[in-house]
Formats: structure tokens, sequence, C-alpha cells
């Protein structure tokens, strides 16, 4: 149907008549592909003719159009086969699945971000329980967080999510699209900032569904407020941040950091370079995986330690402002139902419940245990690294003024020192000022503008001193139970029990020793894993040797008792084993089974 037609067809239409009309309309726009000005022109030549306002047909066309872009997503979807069907089923049974998901993503294309690949991909399968986790994912422009997003979503059906863009945002709220247990997508890229749609957004973190007050005019002519409600649960991935900052909303999230570092970026440069020169990258089946994401049962899921895990953290030094950690541990204990819900054809069911064993809380720990942490203790990697940078240019300025006869005491940083030291821009420094400040990592003093910034003696500068979550470990010697698990993050398999814990290397890929430097700062973050320079690259069954000679053959033969129970599961690895002393130091033995 030409435009010319269009208008022929709205020169004839009467009032009474327009709502049999418009459906045929809208199908012929849609499918035409017409200009909005052409639109515009319609919808004018509508108005002469019925007295429709505009601004209405304006609303019923956007209501239209993003009802049929998400019926031609999930359209586009291919059906899921038998063969998908069974992959799924094999992926299902692997106890390494979420290192396989999380490798996958880096399969296409995501450089390092291994937590946060994790996170964002267990957020993802939220969706399928009554609690859709809700993420926001930060960083510098160009830090890559909306690839991230998107490549992850590679693993997602798209019946999981609705990828909202500028063209559709409005349409949102009258869209006939089903909003329940799926997750809303927005890109910070797509000028997705208006008020109308933070205030969506806002909406949708704060009650887990989408509400809308709009005016609308009555039949008898009279303006009248609507409120329009699209039920959830529904939860909120976006790389939007700009208006979403305010403490209420970030309480109801979980906020990723993406590396900005220099040594990252020199990986992807790296990464994009070999892309280059060996072509595209390979090429990834998303079935399997989404034939997994469908097979996810929605069922109840039971947690039995959970009040453990509060036991345990009663004993953490933690801040006296404790009052988002009310959400966190929801949150928190969401991340380790899933975990159960990812394994389920390997877990327990009681009474038509799943109950998740220690090894769900495990993969949730070594995900999560960082960004709980940050939120609850109030620090980013960016408030460490300026607090790390204020002592460094503080005390070369301490050195340089007692050559000068000048006391410390009248020492202080700037801004302007800062933003040379560290390369940043000056108010990306005054932001992360602020934000040590309040974490009480630098001392302020504000004089008018400028501020003069000095250390605080002795303060954490290291991530790995914010801690919240009890190590796995030290969760099973509070129960008195033990288990396995495969690192989500290195691919480790290990075994935890009492009074010890040892993880059985596999051979390392391509993608670990590409990402070894990422692993390693994993590892050293939850002092558990085996440094990649103790193994050499495809080490299959080492000699048995010791780190640290012990005094005894004491440890080893504990080690070997304990052991004997899962040394058939794991035969032919090489397994560390750390064993707990009454001195600070640890003896560290491997044994060979």
């Amino acid at each position: 149907m030409t435009f010319q037609d269009l208008l022929k067809r709205a020169g004839e239409a009467k009032a009474e008549t327009l709502p049999a009309l418009l459906p045929g309309l809208f199908k012929a726009v849609y499918e035409g592909g017409f200009l909005d000005a052409e639109v515009e022109a319609l919808f004018l030549a509508l108005k002469k003719k019925t007295g429709v306002s505009v601004a209405a047909l304006r609303k019923d066309w956007a209501r239209y159009r993003a009802t049929r872009d998400a019926q031609a997503r999930e359209e586009e979807a291919p059906p899921i086969t038998p063969e998908a069907r069974e992959a799924a089923r094999e992926l299902s049974e692997d106890p390494a699945l979420l290192h396989r998901a999380i490798r996958t993503i880096g399969e296409l294309g995501v450089v390092g971000e291994e937590e946060n690949r994790g996170l964002l991909y267990l957020a993802f399968l939220s969706a399928r329980t009554e609690a859709p986790i809700s993420v926001l994912v930060k960083g510098r422009s160009s830090s890559g967080k909306s690839f991230l997003v998107k490549q992850t979503l590679a693993l997602i059906p798209p019946r999981g999510y609705y990828e909202l863009s500028s063209m559709s945002a409005k349409a949102l709220v009258y869209a006939d699209v089903d909003f329940r247990h799926r997750h809303l997508v927005l890109y910070e890229e797509d000028g997705l900032n208006s008020e109308e749609v933070l205030y969506l957004v806002r909406t949708l973190l704060s009650e887990g569904q989408i509400r809308y007050l709009t005016v609308e005019k009555t039949p008898q002519g009279r303006m009248a407020a609507r409120e329009i409600v699209r039920p959830g649960p529904t939860g909120l991935i976006t790389t939007l941040t700009k208006g979403l900052t305010k403490e209420d909303n970030e309480t109801r999230t979980f906020s990723l950091y993406m590396n900005d570092t220099k040594g990252h970026t020199l990986r992807v440069v790296q990464a994009l370079a070999e892309r280059e020169a060996r072509g595209a990258l390979p090429e990834v089946d998303p079935a399997p995986w989404h034939a997994l994401y469908e097979a996810l049962p929605q069922v109840e899921v039971v947690v039995p330690f959970a009040p453990a895990i509060a036991r345990l953290l009663e004993a953490q030094d933690l801040p006296e402002d404790l009052t988002r950690l009310r959400r966190d541990f929801g949150r928190f204990l969401t991340l380790v139902k899933v975990a159960a819900l990812l394994h389920h054809a390997r877990r327990e069911a009681r009474e038509g419940r799943l109950v998740a064993t220690l090894e769900d809380y495990a993969l949730a720990y070594h995900l999560a245990a960082r960004p709980l942490a940050r939120s609850v203790h109030t620090v980013s990697p960016q408030a460490l690294a300026l607090a790390v940078a204020v002592r460094e240019v503080h005390e070369a300025k301490v050195e340089e003024a007692a050559g000068k006869n000048v006391p410390e005491g009248a020492v202080a940083v700037y801004v302007k020192e800062l933003a040379r030291h560290l390369r940043w821009a000056k108010r990306t420094v005054q932001k992360w000022v602020d934000q040590a400040e309040a974490a009480g990592l630098v001392d302020v003093q504000r004089d008018g503008n400028r501020l003069a910034i000095r250390p605080v003696e002795g303060a954490p500068l290291e991530e790995a001193a914010f801690r919240l979550l009890p190590e796995p470990e030290r969760l099973a010697r509070e129960l008195g139970e033990g288990g396995s698990y495969v690192h989500p993050l290195t691919g480790e398999t290990c075994v935890l029990f009492l009074p010890q814990t040892a993880c059985a290397s596999s051979p390392k890929t391509e993608e670990n020793a590409l990402q070894d430097e990422e692993n390693q700062r994993a590892r050293h973050a939850h002092d558990r894993a085996r440094p990649p320079e103790e193994r050499r690259l495809g080490e299959e069954n080492p000699r048995a040797r010791s780190e640290v000679a012990p005094p005894s053959q004491e440890p080893e033969e504990r080690a070997r008792r304990a052991l004997a129970e899962v040394a058939q599961g794991l035969g032919g690895r090489t397994l560390r084993i750390t064993a707990p002393r009454p001195q600070p130091e640890e003896d560290e033995v491997e044994v060979e089974i």
C-alpha cells in the first residue's frame, strides 16, 4: 500500500469507525516502513476527519509499534531443537557449568571481566525467580559496559528480556508485552535519560513492576488521571547510571564496575589485534544456552544454611551503618538460589522444593563477595585507587618539604596534582574524592572550591581488606559439612572438608592463559587459588612437592586421609591443600592422588 492509498483511507474515516480502521492502518504503516513525517501527515488527516487528537493517535501508534517489535524479536528466535535440548541437559549436569558460561562470554569477545560476566549471567537467570536481580553496570565511556551486556545476552533467549531503545521508550508503557519474569535492558548510548524514562526505571526498581501515571481525555471530553500497570516481577539491567545513582536506587541493585585500568586496556587492545590477525571471532552456538534457560525449573529454592551465614556476618568488622545490608543480603541469597536452579540436575528436592548446597554458596560467593563488600563499605575500586594516589603524592611532597623545613602537617594534596598523577580528568578526581572521603580513606579540608586532601593514617588501601561474606571454607567449618565445586573464575575443582580446603587444577585453556592477570587478581582477593607460576601450561599431573617443608608429615597424612573418599573422583590431578596451624603462617602441601 502506497502513502497516497493510506491518505485516501484516512480521508474516508469517521469517528465511529476509527477503532476498527486503526489496526489496519497501523499494520500498513509498520510493514511499509514510512517516514515519521509521513506518519504525522496521516495523523493530521485522521484528526481532520474524526476529531481525534494527534497526541492520542501517537500513543496508539507507539503501543502498536512496541508490541510488534517485541513479537518480531521473539518470532526471530529459532525454535529449540532436540539436539539443543540434549546439549542443554549435558550442560546442566556439568559441575563446571558456570565457569563454562563465563568462558563462553569470553569467546564472544569480552576480554577479562570474568567476575562481572558471571554475576551478570546469574542476574539474567534470576528472572526465572520471584525476585529478579537488577544491575547497574558502571564504568567510564568506552570501557565496554554495553558490549559486556550484549554479549551476555547472547546466552539468553529473547523471551527472557526486553531491550528498550530510544524509539520505544514512551511506548514501553502502552505495549501489549508481558514483562513478567524478564529483564528490561537499557543502554546509555540510546539517550534514554529523560525524566519520563528515569521515572519508569525508578518505579521498576522500587516495586518490581512498571507503573505510569498519565492524563487522558475521557469519552465525555474531560481530562482524568489514569494509572497504567505492567505487572512483574521484572528486573533491570542497565548501563544508564546517570540519574540512577541516588542511594535509594543503589540499594536496590548490584553495582558492577568495569576494569578501566591501563593494564586491562592494553590487554583489550592486544586481543583486538590478535582478532584482526586471526579473522572473525569463532562462532558460538547459543541454542544449547537458550535451551538451558528454558529448562530452568520455576520452583521454590530453600537455603538451609542462611542462618549460619547471618551468624558469621555478626563476627565481621562491619561499618556502623548497615541499613542497605537488609536488601543486599536478600539479593545475595537470590544468587545462591539461582546457582541451585542452574545446577538443578545435581541438586536434591524435598517436598517439591530445591535445596541449595554449599557448592551454590561458593559459586555465588566468588562472584558477589567483592561487589557486596564494596556496597556495604561504600567504597569502589576507583575510590581505593584515588586513596592510594593521595598517599603516594603526599609522601613525595612530605619528603620534599622536609628539606625545606616545612612541617608535615602543612603538606596537602590537591585535585590538580591527583589528576596529573592518575591521568584522570579533574571532574573524575573530584567525583572519587567525595566517595573516598565518605569511606574514611582520605581527609578533605575545603577552602571554597579548593580541596586540601590528606591520607588517613591506618586506612585500608587494599580491596581485600573490605570483607563481608564468610568464605566458603569458614561456612563449611561452621556447619560441620563438606562439599565440592568448580571455581567459577578459574575452573579449579575445590573440595571443602574439615578442617582443610583443597583445589584441584584443570589444565589451562587458551582463554585462561590470555586472562592470567585477571584470574590472579581474583585468586589473591579471596586467598584461595593456586598462582599460575606454580604449574606449567597444560601440566596434567606434576610431581608432588611442598612449597614450605612441614616440620612433620602430620599435615600431609591428615590430608591423605581426608581426601580418601574423593580421590576416585579427582584422580590424576594435583591438589593444593592449606592446613590451619596455630601460628600466623600456614603449611601448604601438595598431594598426588
